[in-house]
């Protein structure tokens, strides 16, 4: 097959979205199953590219029209892309079939258009080689994520959102404002061409720019301190959306900052930019476990720590401005951190799906909702428990061999500091996992009732924990995988080769 197929990847969801309206009048099972249908196309589209990807050695690239990049707008899919579009397509069917369970509140027309265009700004932020186009499919990915965080219609979900936009907003303007510097001093917006350019790029511009990047990307990738919308944005949204966040809104944000900032590498002024980066991922874990200590919600509590994970992945790819890009420790701390996103991606996609169906069948996250859970949900109970070991990183699931290689990074490139508040982080991180894990299976003696499990969910958490304790105990067959995602994203040289540029543009 052609590999300008690809383009699939995003002519499927933004399609499918346009052709909602004509079966809403055939009732609310029909939207949800063209949901599935239309997500179930998309991972064989992405498992294709993976798969040629992964073969072949070489990255896909799409040039729209026809037309060489820099005038003309292409997709690079390379070895991180193919990877981490097949993740948002598996996580995006996992959700449409929850939302079989999870969505009664309507128009479920608006519902659905909305969740193909969520999938689709994830997708084309991953897969983009223009810095401009990531700033439109950024837009997409969150104007939407604004309407579906609104989307349950309550006070809280309208507050949500409100917080949400205005964060957003200015993200956006700093995102926006950094582009136009980059563009006035390169005279290009394709990224390739940037990181020919960026060597000859004044360094204060280039350290303005990226500051602003950062910033802007910042909200889209929960980093402290542009990370205030995401608690209450967690919880008030539809379980499905919450857990799409989770797994790989999020992720798409984070790549699209570290993509952009690795590429002026070769800058004077690029090391500076990159202590900043460490510093706002610690302070993110650390303030992400301390405030999910205080939560007597379970949803909520999630969200914060998924804030803290984050906060770890994005401090394994801050690392390289210290360590070098040419050194084995900036190879490792890279690979370490997309190991971090693939488990955090699985992990908590496990957790706000089993969280989120806890609140369908007992009417709510709070703590309480979860004494004898283990007696009344077996499963849910189970699927939550190995969650919840598997974050806090105890030895044979997933989550631990990326915690493990991140801080060995870390140590390695002499941020012991940050290290140190990581680990204490990690003991607080503990505290509450092990406290909802207590209060599930040690907890609520009277509580006797027995609730009888949806099939399609159990099979689902079930498979995520076989995923989960699969990783754990052969970690090198996935780490061979991200290794070669996280050389994708170091190895400028490497991209800049393949993609087709022709010789325009106003250098420096």
């Amino acid at each position: 097959m052609n590999g300008q197929y690809a383009a699939l990847l995003i002519a499927i969801p933004l399609i499918s979205a346009f052709f909602v309206p004509l079966i809403k009048k055939a009732g609310r099972k029909a939207i949800l199953s063209y949901v599935i249908a239309v997500t179930v196309a998309q991972i064989a589209v992405a498992a294709w590219v993976f798969k040629r990807v992964y073969t072949t050695g070489k990255p896909i690239i799409v040039m729209a029209g026809g037309w060489k990049p820099p005038v003309g707008i292409n997709l690079y899919i390379g070895y991180f892309a193919a990877l981490f579009v097949l993740i948002v397509a598996i996580a995006s069917f996992l959700m449409a079939v929850f939302n079989l369970r999870a969505m009664k509140t309507e128009p479920l027309d608006k519902y659905a258009m909305l969740f193909l265009l969520l999938m689709l700004g994830a997708t084309g932020m991953i897969a983009t080689g223009d810095i401009f186009n990531l700033f439109v499919f950024m837009e997409i990915t969150s104007i939407t994520a604004y309407a579906l965080v609104a989307y349950n219609k309550t006070g809280e979900a309208a507050e949500a959102s409100m917080k949400y936009m205005i964060l957003g907003g200015i993200g956006s303007s700093f995102f926006l404002i950094g582009i136009a510097l980059i563009y006035g001093a390169t005279g290009t917006l394709n990224m390739a061409q940037l990181a020919q350019f960026a060597g000859l790029v004044n360094s204060t511009v280039v350290q303005a720019a990226l500051a602003l990047l950062i910033f802007g990307l910042a909200v889209e990738a929960e980093l402290f301190p542009l990370n205030a919308w995401a608690p209450d944005a967690y919880q008030a949204s539809p379980h499905p959306i919450t857990a799409m966040f989770a797994a790989f809104v999020v992720k798409a944000g984070l790549y699209a900052m570290v993509r952009v900032l690795f590429l002026f590498q070769a800058s004077s002024g690029w090391s500076g930019i990159m202590k900043l980066l460490v510093i706002m991922a610690t302070l993110t874990v650390v303030f992400g476990e301390f405030s999910a200590l205080r939560q007597r919600d379970v949803k909520r509590m999630v969200a914060y720590s998924s804030i803290s994970q984050i906060g770890l992945a994005a401090f394994g790819f801050a690392l390289v401005g210290k360590a070098g890009a040419s050194t084995g420790v900036a190879s490792l701390a890279v690979s370490a951190a997309v190991f971090h996103m693939v488990n955090h991606a699985i992990v908590k996609l496990l957790l706000f799906l089993a969280v989120g169906y806890v609140a369908i069948a007992l009417g709510g996250t709070k703590l309480e909702h979860f004494k004898g859970l283990g007696r009344r949900m077996p499963v849910t109970a189970f699927s939550i428990t190995i969650a919840a070991f598997a974050v806090v990183g105890i030895p044979m699931f997933n989550v631990f061999w990326s915690k493990v290689k991140l801080l060995i990074a870390g140590v390695e490139a002499g941020y012991t500091w940050s290290v140190f508040l990581i680990l204490g982080a990690s003991v607080v991180e503990a505290v509450y996992y092990f406290r909802l894990v207590h209060t599930m299976w040690f907890s609520g003696e009277d509580v006797n009732e027995k609730i009888s499990e949806s099939v399609p969910i159990m099979a689902m958490m079930l498979a995520l924990v076989a995923v989960i304790i699969y990783i754990g105990l052969y970690p090198n067959t996935v780490w061979h995988v991200v290794q070669k995602a996280g050389s994708d994203l170091l190895n400028v040289g490497s991209y800049v080769k393949h993609v087709p540029l022709i010789n325009v543009g106003v250098r420096p």
